[in-house]
């Protein structure tokens, strides 16, 4: 594998909404907090560096603005 592999994860839309973690290559998964988004796109980062590509993780923040980490 060798491929970028890019993860976004989002904040809720409402203020009792679920956390969204999405990928291009998995389902897009809810969860309640910022902190379980975070541990689910890490997880998910070290299972694709395992098989040998690279991640790319965005976090969007409430203000619109994206936090961007390369793994």
């Amino acid at each position: 594998m060798t491929e970028e592999v890019l993860i976004y994860i989002s904040p809720p839309s409402t203020a009792r909404g679920p956390w969204r973690v999405r990928s291009d290559h998995r389902p897009v998964d809810e969860v309640r907090s910022e902190r379980e988004a975070i541990e689910l796109a890490g997880n998910y980062a070290r299972m694709v560096e395992r098989a040998g590509g690279t991640v790319v993780v965005k976090v969007e923040r409430q203000d619109g603005c994206w936090e961007t980490y390369k793994a």
